[in-house]
C-alpha cells in the first residue's frame, strides 16, 4: 500500500529567529524546495529536492511509519522497500511543481498555477461545449489530471466536485474527464475506496511541455474557478457517461 504527500517547502516565510527557537536556540537557515513524503508498507519515506530540481532527491529518510506497530518493522528495511521507491517519476514530478513555483509570482505560486490550469480548462470547454468523436486533446486531459492530483493531494475529500466548481461544469461531466485521464494514462490508477492522485509520466511529460505564460499575464480567475485555500496536508473518481 502506498499514499504521497507533497509539500512545497519556501523558506521565505521563516524567520532566522523562528527557525533557531525550533531547532534548540541554533540558528539553522531552512532551504527552499519540494519535499515527498511516500509510504509504503510499514515505512514513511520522506524524499526533498532542493529548489533547483535537475535530477533526484538531494535528501532520503526512512523510519516506520507513524502507525506502525514494532512488529512490522523487525526485518528492517528491505530490498523489496528500496525498489518500490519510484524515484524516477517522483523526480519528474518534483521537477514540474518546482517549475510551475518558479513561473508564477507571488502568493501562493503553485495554487495560482492550479486556477490558471482550471481556467484554462473552461476556456476551452466554453469554446467547444460538443467537441465529437474525435474528443479533447491530451493536453486537455492533461491540464485535468493536474487540477484533480492538487486537489487530491491538498487533502479534499471529493477531489472531483472540486475539480467541477473550478472548471464551472457539472459534477459528472468532471468525473468523466476523470476517468478518461486515467484511460489516457495521465493519472494512475486508483486504488478501491481511496482517491488516486498520482501523475503518469506521461502527463508531466506534456505539462512540462507547455509554456502556460503564468509569468506573462494575470493568474486571477473569475470567481467559479478559485482554488480554495488547502486545509491541512494529508495526501475518486467516479466515473460517467458524458464525454463533457
Amino acid at each position: 500500500m502506498q499514499s504521497l504527500e507533497r509539500t512545497v517547502v519556501d523558506s521565505g516565510g521563516v524567520s532566522p529567529e523562528m527557525a533557531a527557537e525550533d531547532n534548540g536556540g541554533e540558528e539553522e537557515q531552512p532551504v527552499d524546495g519540494v519535499e515527498q513524503d511516500l509510504v509504503i508498507g510499514p515505512w514513511q519515506i520522506t524524499m526533498r529536492w532542493s529548489s533547483a530540481v535537475t535530477g533526484g532527491p538531494t535528501e532520503l529518510t526512512i523510519k516506520p511509519a507513524a502507525t506502525t506497530s514494532s512488529d512490522a518493522t523487525t526485518r528492517g528495511i528491505t530490498v523489496s522497500t528500496l525498489r518500490a521507491i519510484p524515484l524516477t517519476q517522483l523526480s519528474r514530478e518534483a521537477r514540474a511543481i518546482s517549475s510551475a513555483v518558479s513561473r508564477a509570482q507571488g502568493g501562493d505560486a503553485l495554487a495560482e498555477a492550479i486556477v490558471f490550469m482550471a481556467r484554462r480548462i473552461g476556456q476551452e470547454v466554453q469554446a467547444n461545449p460538443r467537441p465529437g468523436r474525435a474528443g479533447r486533446s491530451d493536453e486537455f486531459f492533461a491540464l485535468v489530471a493536474a487540477v484533480y492530483s492538487w486537489y487530491v493531494d491538498s487533502g479534499y475529500s471529493d477531489p472531483v466536485r472540486q475539480l467541477a466548481d473550478a472548471c464551472d461544469c457539472k459534477w459528472r461531466v468532471a468525473a468523466n474527464w476523470v476517468r478518461l485521464a486515467r484511460e489516457k494514462d495521465l493519472l494512475a490508477p486508483a486504488v478501491e475506496r481511496r482517491a488516486g492522485g498520482l501523475l503518469t509520466e506521461r502527463a508531466l511529460r506534456i505539462l512540462e511541455s507547455v509554456d502556460y505564460g503564468i509569468s506573462h499575464e494575470p493568474t486571477v480567475a473569475p470567481t467559479s474557478s478559485a482554488a480554495p485555500p488547502p486545509p491541512a496536508r494529508s495526501i475518486s473518481p467516479v466515473g460517467g457517461n458524458e464525454q463533457g
